[in-house]
């Protein structure tokens, strides 16, 4: 099965993925006459590839659900004046 990222990790994950896209984005941009760098056409296959990768990546370093860990709700802190809590634990 595949590692458990946590959201800081994740994070450097997918800028690490935006940033190996953006290099193979710049080795497949468009030279001239609509030719790729590669020597295909433009858009060629690699590109549209890559761009797809680092759309689906930025995404998450965009967005604020991979910002922090996964939270569990805490319990309230009772008060002196929570009914729930008995006088003698105060």
């Amino acid at each position: 099965m595949g590692a458990l990222y946590t959201s800081a990790a994740f994070r450097e994950y997918a800028k690490a993925q935006v940033a190996h896209a953006d290099i193979l984005l710049a080795k497949h941009s468009e030279l001239a006459l609509s030719l790729c760098r590669c020597g295909r056409l433009h858009p060629c296959d690699d590109r549209q590839h890559w761009l797809r990768m680092r759309a689906h990546f930025g995404r998450f370093l965009v967005e604020q659900r991979y910002s922090s860990e996964v939270q569990q709700p805490h319990p309230p802190n009772p008060t002196r004046s929570d009914p729930s809590r008995p006088d003698d634990l105060a």
